[in-house]
């Protein structure tokens, strides 16, 4: 997909609640929104009410390597690798978080709606890290799998159907047939919802060519029946088990190019069809069978 026009920063956005308002894109974590906002309906939580949230939502989470999960200011420049991002994490439980910053706000959203797919992440990370800096000290470019990981964290998308077909558009990038041609039933048959922080982020202020890397996942009918707390719990589970049980061939090839906007009132401009006869962003597939 095109990247389009560059984002605007929004890192020194003040806050304001009614951003969920904005598009359906964020109506996942609107409940977990209004709960933080009955709070500070005005003003930014702090890192005791994301601690608040994660423990209420999750029941208190424990990184894979054991120590609970917690939120922390952000550090200066890491010194040493076990005081990295993801590594503190893994063995201290440490979240280092940046106060009143949309991107790290998310990531606290995601870690209440995913939490085993978070830890499990975040192990992966870790071990893949580690093991390939033990290889060789001065390796610095990350493992196909570190890069996947990343990918799928900072901008990942889970597309959800009882419909076949419909994902089989997506694999193959017939936007015009998904969006508009089978507009009537994706709100009945297809979920999207947003897994990477990054891209709700940009979603703040969106722009041409936002896109998600997508896993596809197809469900029976019932699942779309399911109040959305349940929805949440099984699709941590089932991607935490994909996701670890083909840990070994997971690459950024595993993901499908998906244009966001174009889900049907997800940007105002997309009632018509002539939106989708945007080529630069609604690509058509370039993929090898």
């Amino acid at each position: 997909m095109s990247a389009g026009s560059h984002p605007v920063r929004t890192s020194q956005f003040a806050w304001h609640r009614n951003f969920i308002a904005q598009s359906p894109l964020f109506e996942p974590v609107r409940g977990l929104v209004e709960e933080l906002a009955v709070k500070h309906p005005d003003a930014w939580p702090g890192l005791d009410d994301y601690q608040r949230l994660l423990d209420h939502t999750t029941g208190g989470l424990h990184s894979r390597h054991g120590p609970p999960i917690h939120f922390v200011d952000q550090d200066k420049r890491a010194q040493g690798f076990e005081n990295g991002y993801e590594p503190r994490i893994y063995l201290r439980g440490e979240i280092q978080t940046r106060r009143q910053n949309w991107h790290d706000f998310f990531q606290l959203l995601i870690w209440c709606q995913f939490p085993q797919s978070k830890s499990l992440l975040n192990a992966l990370h870790y071990h893949a890290a580690r093991g390939r800096l033990t290889a060789n000290p001065v390796l610095h470019n990350r493992s196909p799998l570190e890069n996947a990981i990343t990918l799928f964290d900072e901008c990942g998308v889970i597309i959800v159907s009882s419909n076949p077909l419909l994902l089989q558009l997506i694999r193959n990038m017939q936007w015009q047939e998904l969006f508009w041609q089978h507009r009537e039933i994706l709100d009945s048959s297809l979920h999207c919802i947003v897994f990477g922080h990054a891209l709700y982020e940009k979603a703040l202020r969106p722009y041409p060519g936002l896109t998600g890397n997508a896993i596809l996942i197809e469900t029976d009918a019932s699942f779309h029946q399911l109040g959305q707390r349940q929805q949440w719990h099984w699709l941590d589970c089932h991607i935490s088990q994909v996701i670890e049980s083909g840990s070994n061939n997971i690459s950024t090839r595993c993901f499908y190019p998906f244009p966001v906007l174009g889900m049907p009132g997800w940007d105002s401009n997309n009632r018509h069809p002539d939106y989708y006869a945007n080529s630069d962003y609604f690509r058509s597939s370039r993929r090898k069978a």
